[in-house]
């Protein structure tokens, strides 16, 4: 940033109404003198000016280094040094730090990272119109000898995907009141310490913001897991062991991989109650697209107990009436023009099933387990729908959750890329929330879906029902889920496809303006155009 820029902030601070102090915990330990010095004075830039840098020496032996960060120390009153005689390790020294900090806000910056001069200000500024947060994270990149590279733009929270990896990591605020509570970082973590301690942070407050600017500039080197978490494979594991923990403190029987292709976790959770599920499948006519959806769902799905309800909307074909009239599983029949809400409202109408899946009749399945991994999902209270990743039969992505207010209404989030791609920040492979995701495959709680309405036959009656259906559930409170575990073929191209109706489009805008402004599990700085998660307009 210019100086006249930083200078307008730090004039901007002076007017703010609530001006608490900042302690910044960094813990020191040998570190390179040049990347320690421009650590220090990334603070000493910062536009709002009211805070403290606590640097903690954690038994350094560098004889050069200690003498600069004595002479660090006395450049600026508001730098607090202190000393471990003995090597604790990154937790200790940080709990040291706490013990020294004044402040009403703690934040964490490493001994070799920057932040950026306007990195306080802006969650300051956010705290003028927030002041319930507990929490507070920005956006991030890395820091290489070329400059600024790999930029990291995060989703509003997003407890799903925090579960699946620490995304929060850096800049990030803390109530200093919450940070006692729960008693600070813990050495048995060390290596994966903050992950542990935000996991037991958000067992305490869902009070947490996200400010979507880069703020905080994360030093690649050839030992640091910026570069390559491989380098530290140990804090994978720790990784592991924390999320262990946390499912224990919340007393959910579930087992936690490491997925080695993403460095992401996936949360296995115990079905406790396999309930029946009515399967919905609408249909008219090509009963070769239903024949082929019927085939794989009995032949390969490993759940029970199911049932499967065809709709059937006048099919008139011969082979159709042949079909259906030695049909083995349950079968409507509805007339009138196609409305796929209200065909779907008339199944649900007509069943009973607690758990209720809504499928297209031109999916496929691909392994046995799909149903049971969405059911996991589907069990806790605060879910109220999951979506799995549907694929194109020639394996890219048709479907890994939609992403709202981008390509007009609604666009399905990495649409076209290969099956097994990691997409940006490891989200095409990772269990997250979205907004929304397709009624192709959507499983719900006959609960929550009577709740909300259902799907909304009168003003969306084809189109955007299923986007409508999830955004009345997460504003109802409930969360929506994508797991890419649970995997399908789309044969989309074979299914009708009616365009997108003027009148459709218009409800949308009117009732949903606020999502459609601003997606809060879509970065704002991303693309509006295309839902790949990529930079631009």
């Amino acid at each position: 940033m210019k100086s006249d820029e930083i200078a307008a902030l730090r004039t901007e601070s002076h007017g703010f109404v609530y001006q608490p102090c900042i302690s910044i915990i960094t813990p020191v330990f040998n570190t390179p003198v040049a990347w320690l010095t421009e650590c220090v004075e990334s603070v000493l830039a910062q536009a709002y000016e009211k805070w403290e840098l606590i640097l903690i020496d954690d038994d350094s032996t560098d004889p050069e280094m200690l003498k600069v960060l004595r002479e660090l120390g006395a450049r600026d009153s508001r730098i607090v040094l202190a000393k471990d005689e003995k090597r604790g390790g990154i937790s200790a020294a940080s709990n040291r730090g706490l013990a020294l900090a004044g402040g009403e806000w703690v934040g964490f910056l490493d001994h070799d990272d920057l932040l950026e001069p306007d990195a306080l200000f802006h969650n300051v500024k956010w705290l003028q119109d927030h002041r319930d947060a507990d929490l507070i994270y920005s956006d991030e990149d890395k820091l290489t000898e070329q400059g600024f590279d790999s930029p990291i733009f995060k989703p509003d929270w997003s407890p799903d995907y925090f579960l699946s990896c620490n995304y929060i990591c850096h800049f990030t605020l803390v109530r200093c009141e919450l940070m006692q509570k729960i008693g600070g970082f813990r050495s048995e973590f060390d290596g994966a310490q903050d992950y542990d301690l935000f996991l037991r942070i958000i067992e305490q407050t869902n009070r947490i913001d996200h400010v979507p600017r880069v703020l905080y500039h994360w030093r690649r080197s050839l030992t640091s897991t910026a570069d390559n978490i491989r380098r530290k494979p140990g804090s994978l594991e720790t990784g592991r062991l924390a999320l262990e923990a946390y499912l224990e403190r919340q007393q959910e029987s579930g087992h936690v991989t490491v997925d080695w292709r993403t460095h992401a976790y996936w949360i296995k959770r115990q079905l406790t109650e396999a309930r029946k599920i009515s399967i919905i499948i609408p249909a008219r006519d090509r009963v070769d697209l239903l024949a082929r959806c019927l085939e794989s769902l009995t032949s390969k799905t490993s759940y029970a107990p199911y049932e499967i309800v065809v709709v059937d909307n006048d099919s008139q074909s011969e082979e159709a009436r042949a079909y259906f009239s030695h049909f083995k599983h349950r079968l409507l029949r509805y007339s009138g023009p196609f409305n796929f809400s209200a065909m779907n409202n008339f199944a649900v109408e007509q069943t009973d099933s607690p758990w209720l899946l809504f499928l297209n009749n031109d999916t496929e399945v691909i392994e046995g387990d799909w149903l049971t991994i969405m059911a996991e999902h589907v069990q806790r209270p605060e879910v109220g729908a999951v979506g799995p990743r549907l694929l194109y039969p020639d394996d890219t992505v048709q479907h890994a959750g939609i992403v709202v207010g981008v390509g007009g209404i609604a666009e399905h989030a990495f649409r076209g890329l290969p099956a097994e791609a990691p997409g940006v920040c490891r989200q095409l492979q990772t269990t997250r929330n979205y907004s929304a995701v397709t009624g192709a495959c959507l499983l719900t709680r006959r609960d929550v879906f009577d709740e909300v309405g259902g799907f909304d036959e009168e003003r969306l009656p084809v189109t955007f029902s299923d986007v409508d259906l999830c955004l009345k559930m997460r504003r109802a409170g409930y969360r929506v889920v994508y797991t890419p575990f649970a995997k399908l073929y789309h044969h989309e191209s074979g299914t009708r496809r009616p365009a997108v109706e003027p009148l459709e489009t218009e409800v949308m805008r009117e009732r949903w303006p606020d999502v459609l402004e601003h997606d809060p599990y879509y970065n704002p700085n991303l693309s509006r155009e295309r839902a790949d998660f990529s930079l631009g307009k």
